[in-house]
């Protein structure tokens, strides 16, 4: 055991002074790697701070009129967060059509998102339509819910079930519609639809003077 310790420390002495040996017999060698070293990290700090000025710079910059390109990240995001609160009640919808239709109508929001986030010529548009389309599916999903819960364990509502998949099926019909027309460049279209859209939805208790007052605000020029 003493043997074994011994010869660890005779080991651990050579290889100190072997790194001492290396130390000064390459010195300058060191001292020039060290420089390289503290140099490209001073550039590549000066390039990442030159990156980030200029991404804000951009975000900041107008891509349509009144609009920036931060403003449209930022409603894209916080649609994506609705969409997401939204879908948390997905397994709540003990209904296979409901679900698929949660589905299909969350990836035409997407593509919608993406079509405003390529073109921002259609970001108005587009946010007016994806506003009304969340605030009717959030109804939707949540009085669906209420409606699978007051059941318990038993058989709820057939009509209310129905009239809901129904409303579901409206959204994505519609979110479908606008997307042909946002692929056509038919913004005179795209609004048509959207007024067609609110007064399905008035009719059905989707849509109280509240939120249509806010669209047509927004539609008018004026901040949601």
């Amino acid at each position: 055991m003493k043997t074994s310790k011994a010869g660890c420390s005779v080991g651990f002495l050579v290889a100190a002074a072997i790194f001492i040996i290396i130390l000064f017999a390459f010195k300058n060698l060191i001292w020039w790697m060290l420089g390289i070293l503290i140099v490209f990290t001073i550039s590549a700090s000066i390039m990442l701070v030159a990156y980030n000025s200029k991404q804000k710079k951009m975000k900041k910059r107008f891509v349509t009129e009144g609009v920036t390109e931060g403003d449209i990240d930022r409603f894209i995001s916080e649609s994506n967060l609705r969409l997401q609160s939204i879908r948390r009640n997905y397994y709540k919808l003990r209904d296979d059509g409901m679900r698929n239709e949660l589905d299909l109508i969350s990836d035409r929001c997407k593509q919608i998102s993406k079509i405003i986030k390529d073109d921002p010529a259609d970001f108005k548009a587009g946010r007016r339509f994806i506003n009304l389309l969340l605030t009717s599916l959030e109804r939707i999903t949540q009085n669906s819910v209420r409606i699978f819960e007051s059941s318990g364990t038993g058989i709820p509502d057939s009509n209310a079930i129905a009239n809901a998949s129904e409303s579901l099926a409206l959204l994505r019909v519609s979110a479908e519609n606008q997307i042909n027309k946002f692929n056509q460049n038919n913004i005179l279209e795209i609004d048509v639809e959207l007024e067609v859209l609110k007064k399905t939805l008035a009719a059905r208790g989707l849509l109280d003077d509240k939120i249509n007052n806010a669209v047509d605000k927004e539609q008018e020029g004026e901040p949601k």
